[in-house]
């Protein structure tokens, strides 16, 4: 009789409870390794180590253990540094993170298995005795000297900013201490009273918010090289002997230690960690004698490991001829023979894929009957009916034989989607949100939960059964959601604003910005904004009316002029500004109401096909991405024609929104014209197409000049009876002899790109069909607000790269570094873009290329060749006729090849940020890990301004300030396509800020909805009422706060500010106080339409617009009740007299008679 799973799992545990026993676990397939092990997990004597041929399986075996097993928690990934040996970058931080918890996790003994690809082993790690000893553990309510932690803080490589939103950062606030440590997933607060820890918490890194108390903390070292002066010392001597050896000179030595005793650290350092901390370790030592080796797939391991053996010998023979600075490769990292010995002294598992005779005979074998789940792929019959059957009979068949059989999907909304079409069926389900061992196993319906599961597996002689959803549907990409950055983005323009940039008053116009000054009156102090205007005029505006100002962004990043104060010339400007928004918005509001009134069709709503189609999409979709699919597929339902815009970038996932909307027209018997700019989009959206529809009966065709004049004749008589049913194509489409028989959806990609007379063709159509306009433009947020109602627009701003997806690298110029990097994508099977933006030298630097990589097969593309030539050039890349593509910019927008993952851009000082964010963006669309080489020529060449964006961009990560000025830039550029050149002068001339402003204005106005009287009042209650700089040193977060202050709309927005100040930087000072009751007074006097309110020694002020909502009889019953302390003239001014006028008296006293007055 076969034993049960659970007695084969006891007789494993026993084998291996012996002293270096030798376990073999064969006929394994899909995830079932990483099932049996989460199993076996809890009997084993030790930690796992888990090894994986490559970084790919081991993420995908790390994510199986940690579904499975009962305490993810105890699951950690090692993974290897993703940099070539010797070379001169360094590890992200994130993964010198990981790799540090999992370090610390197996030295306190809370790591049950490590999984780590054989590379990550083979390197050598930071010795124990090290780790311990720099970590600094935190406990809340004891005591720890705070000047130390932080003199420690900056020993463990800690960086000092203002605000934390990176790992490896920290940041002082008297007694407040921010820290982000590479490990954690949130940034963490320390607030102390004197050097006692008050409390721990972690915080939001985008909003800035506490989040959940913590009883204690661990910091680790933010990165695997510690370079404290004691530290840096000692490595001197060690340097001096090992540049002797490699005969190197003095001066590069001491340039090397000068940077580190500055705490400068070169990239690369981290290569000469033996250097640095003599007697390093392996993992081996962390893991433990008794440690159990778990080896997925031996022969493959070894293979990888004979590889990267060559690899590091190729590594230390460039960097020898590079002259670099390098440790010997042996202090480094471990020999193959080494790795084998300590495998010896390990208890081992090995499951192989395929099972060899074991040549000394040590292993006790245990067979699995295993089957994967590739049988599952549904395939889709030409009608399409029914298409889940197939799956359907099988799940039955398996709940007859008593099988326990779950199914496991990525998202709930997929839970939902796969619910709805088995429940057709009627299959019985379990819908569960518990984890996977928590869960029920019953063998009477089907369990389907959510978990992150690429792969299942069947056991027929355990009768367990796991299906994950993408082996029914189709591989899915997982992407990280990253909408909370449209928390930020509204102050961040104040966050980045420094002293010297332009801003615009709206009653003053445009003056240079000179910083945020202190000054007393009357011995009372208080925060203004310096605003300088021509010939030198001075504006100083109190905070609190700091709503008057925005920070200046014009069309193109060219200079505004400065006005004059109290001159007549700002005036004109907004003037005629007004005038052209007005001329605008009526042109909209003109095609909405044709739009209005116009009966278009009707279409079905989703069906059990439309289900299946959008369960077959390959990746996740993002939660910007869902809102824009259901809003194009409620519109299309609704009888009035559809008028959509969606904006999101290349490979945000804009063409998936248009083929479900293209498929639900296909189905209802309508045709679809995708109309695209270039040739060279259409043959790419001709290829996307016809692969998503290939298992549907819907015709794609296209219509470009790639067609031949016969070709396009067939088409289209084709088109004109009804056999195409979605035409792709160029403004050919526009063309007079293009008929459709029945044309349902027009889908138009980047609508701006085309010409005026074109434009006018579509406004016909406009009104009668349903129309979907792409563009890769972002379009403003305010832009959005002020346009809303009159053309919908769907937002996609979720990036769909994870932040460890493109490597950046800044880098000098050198023949090694270009070799190595396009080599390197090149031996993967991928594809390089080189950029070179100079036509005038790019015949010279494509000789170049060929002479240095001589195996590459390159093209050359740039804006002067011939467009039919450019065109097959691009075609060709696309296709992998080349694989190294020598360009200028134009790859900046538009192509998307999922294989191109290496990006090298040349003389990357000579480029905007937001130029460079966006050739960046051309990488790393598929789930190969991508890299992008920023070429600067030597160092002092490069200006201090472009040292900064190439910074930026280094470190961009989706909460770091760098996205946000690179989306600042784009949306400049989106508004310009948006609104058409002309527009552009007028933001140009008054600023993008008021310039939207202006435009909501004139849309509600001719909407005919009533605009409310606005109000910024003046308050000058001679109380000190601001943010002390010791309080806030940072003077943008100052402004920030500020401007939060000032568009409160209610008291408790405030307190929400006051709250925040109290959790980031402690308790209120007094000015601050005064502030928070200074601005809820504010509040008050916006809705009574209160010009300004003044103590003046005796008597409060209020000065009253004339349209104020205070009704007489208030202000009579006041006067009535105490005509010796209220007086009121015709000119609306209400004086009080104050008895009390001390600062909180005077507080007091304003808001007892602005609650009179209500």
């Amino acid at each position: 009789m076969t034993p049960s799973l659970s007695e084969k799992l006891q007789r494993i545990t026993a084998a291996i409870l012996h002293e270096f026993s030798r376990v073999t676990l064969a006929e394994l397939k899909g995830s079932s390794p990483a099932f049996l092990l989460a199993r076996l997990l809890p009997g084993m004597p030790a930690p796992c180590m888990v090894v994986t041929p490559d970084t790919e399986t081991a993420d995908e075996f790390f994510r199986e253990l940690r579904l499975y097993t009962d305490r993810p928690e105890a699951v950690f990934r090692f993974p290897p540094w993703e940099t070539s040996p010797f070379e001169q970058s360094s590890p992200h931080p994130d993964v010198s993170g990981e790799r540090l918890h999992a370090l610390a996790a197996l030295q306190e003994g809370r790591a049950r298995a490590v999984v780590t690809p054989v590379s990550a082993l083979m390197q050598r790690v930071v010795p124990r005795r090290l780790l311990g000893e720099y970590s600094q553990y935190l406990v809340a309510g004891e005591e720890v000297e705070r000047d130390t932690l932080l003199r420690k803080l900056v020993d463990l490589g800690y960086s000092m900013v203002p605000l934390v939103e990176d790992r490896g950062t920290a940041s002082v606030r008297g007694g407040i201490v921010d820290i982000f440590p590479p490990d954690l997933q949130a940034p963490v607060r320390i607030e102390f009273f004197g050097d006692f820890i008050e409390s721990i918490r972690s915080f939001d890194p985008v909003t800035q918010r506490s989040l959940h108390p913590l009883e204690e903390l661990v910091i680790l070292p933010s990165r695997e090289i510690i370079l404290s002066e004691e530290v840096v010392r000692d490595f001197s001597p060690r340097l001096k002997a090992r540049c002797d050896q490699l005969g190197l000179p003095a001066t590069r030595r001491r340039e090397l230690v000068e940077q580190l005793q500055n705490a400068i650290c070169p990239p690369g350092v981290e290569y000469l960690q033996p250097l640095v901390h003599p007697g390093m370790e392996t993992l081996f030592d962390y893991a433990g004698p008794g440690a159990v080796f778990v080896e997925i797939d031996p022969l493959a391991v070894q293979e990888a490991e004979e590889c990267f053996g060559e690899e590091l010998l190729g590594a230390e023979r460039r960097a020898s001829d590079a002259l670099s600075i390098v440790c010997a490769a042996d202090d480094l990292f471990l020999a193959s023979e080494q790795v084998r010995e300590m495998k010896r002294a390990c208890r081992r598992i090995s499951v192989p894929r395929l099972e060899l005779e074991d040549e000394d005979g040590g292993s006790i074998p245990f067979r699995f009957d295993g089957e994967d789940n590739s049988d599952l792929k549904l395939a889709l019959s030409p009608d399409s009916e029914g298409v889940l059957r197939p799956l359907v009979e099988r799940i039955f068949a398996w709940l007859g034989e008593k099988y326990r059989v779950s199914m496991v999907c990525h998202q709930w909304s997929q839970v939902q989607r796969l619910r709805e079409l088995l429940g057709h069926y009627g299959v019985p389900m379990d819908v569960s949100e518990s984890r996977f061992r928590e869960a029920p196993l019953d063998a009477s319906a089907v369990r389907i939960l959510t978990g992150d599961l690429s792969r299942g597996f069947r056991l027929p002689g355990d009768g367990i059964v796991v299906i994950a959803e993408e082996e029914i549907f189709g591989r899915r990409v997982k992407r990280r959601d990253l909408s909370e950055i449209r928390k930020k983005q509204l102050l961040v323009s104040l966050a980045e604003l420094k002293p010297g940039d332009f801003m615009v008053h709206v009653d003053f116009g445009v003056g240079i910005y000179r910083g945020l000054q202190h000054l007393a009156f009357d011995g009372i102090g208080g925060d203004f904004l310096l605003l300088e205007y021509a010939a030198k005029d001075k504006l100083y505006l109190p905070v609190d009316r700091i709503n008057l100002v925005q920070r200046y962004v014009g069309g193109d990043g060219s200079e505004p002029s400065l006005d004059r104060l109290g001159g007549a010339g700002w005036d004109k400007k907004k003037a005629k500004a007004r005038e052209a928004v007005e001329e605008m918005a009526e042109e909209l509001l003109r095609i909405y109401a044709a739009r209005q009134v116009h009966e278009g069709y009707s279409f079905s709503p989703p069906d059990d096909l439309y289900r299946e189609f959008e369960a077959a999409f390959s990746y996740e979709e993002t939660p910007d991405q869902l809102g824009a699919i259901e809003d194009v597929v409620r519109d299309m339902e609704r009888s009035r024609p559809m008028d959509r815009l969606v904006c999101g970038d290349v490979g945000y996932g804009k063409t998936e929104v248009a083929m479900r909307g293209a498929f639900k027209a296909a189905m209802d018997g309508k045709q679809v014209a995708v109309l695209v700019p270039t040739t060279v989009l259409a043959a790419q959206h001709l290829e996307t197409f016809r692969a998503r529809f290939a298992a549907y009966p819907v015709t794609v065709e296209m219509m470009s000049r790639f067609r031949t004049p016969r070709e396009q004749k067939a088409i289209l008589e084709r088109l004109k009876t009804g056999e195409v049913d979605i035409i792709i194509g160029t403004h050919r489409l526009l063309q007079k002899d293009v008929v459709f028989k029945d044309l349902g959806l027009l889908i138009i990609d980047e609508e701006h790109r085309f010409g005026v007379s074109h434009k006018e063709r579509l406004k016909q159509y406009r009104a009668v069909v349903d129309v979907l306009t792409l563009t890769a433009t972002p379009i403003p947020r305010t832009l959005n607000m002020s346009l809303s109602g009159i053309r919908d627009l769907s937002i996609i701003d979720t990036p769909p790269v994870d932040r460890l997806a493109i490597k950046t690298f800044v880098a000098r110029f050198s023949d090694e570094l270009i070799r190595e990097a396009v080599l390197r994508e090149l031996r993967r099977g991928g594809q390089v873009f080189f950029v070179h933006n100079r036509v005038q030298s790019i015949g010279a630097m494509a000789d170049y290329l060929r002479r240095l990589i001589p195996e590459a097969k390159l093209a050359v593309g740039h804006g002067q060749m011939q467009e039919r030539e450019l065109e097959e050039v691009m075609l060709g890349f696309l296709h992998g006729h080349f694989n190294l593509f020598l360009c200028t910019t134009i790859i900046e927008s538009g192509l998307d090849i999922p294989s191109a993952n290496t990006m090298i851009v040349n003389r990357a000082d000579t480029f905007g940020l937001a130029q460079l964010y966006q050739l960046r963006g051309r990488v790393g669309r598929s789930s190969q890990r991508a890299y992008a080489y920023f070429l600067i020529p030597g160092e002092g060449a490069v200006s201090s301004d472009a040292r900064e964006r190439l910074r930026v961009i280094q470190e961009l990560t989706e909460l770091g300030a760098g996205f946000r000025i690179a989306m600042h830039d784009l949306e400049i550029r989106g508004t310009g396509d948006f609104l058409g050149s002309r527009q552009s002068g007028n933001i140009a001339a008054i600023g993008f800020e008021l310039y939207s402003e202006l435009l909501e204005e004139a849309v509600g106005r001719m909407k005919g909805e009533a605009r409310p009287e606005h109000i910024e009042p003046e308050i000058n209650l001679k109380i000190p009422a601001f943010i002390p700089e010791d309080y806030v040193p940072d003077p943008n977060q100052r402004l920030v706060i500020y401007k939060r202050l000032a568009q409160s709309s209610e008291e408790e927005d405030v307190g929400a500010v006051g709250d925040e100040l109290l959790d980031r930087f402690g308790k209120h000072p007094l000015p601050v106080s005064y502030l928070l009751e200074s601005m809820k007074l504010r509040v008050h006097l916006r809705s009574l339409l209160v010009r300004k309110l003044e103590f003046d020694g005796r008597y409060l002020v209020v000065f009253f617009h004339e349209k104020t909502p205070v009704s007489p009889d208030a202000l009579i019953g006041l006067i009535r009740r105490s005509p010796d302390v209220y007086r009121f003239s015709p000119d609306f001014v209400l004086s009080a007299s104050v008895p009390d006028t001390s600062f909180e008296g005077v507080l007091s006293e304003a808001r007892k008679l602005l609650k009179r007055l209500v």
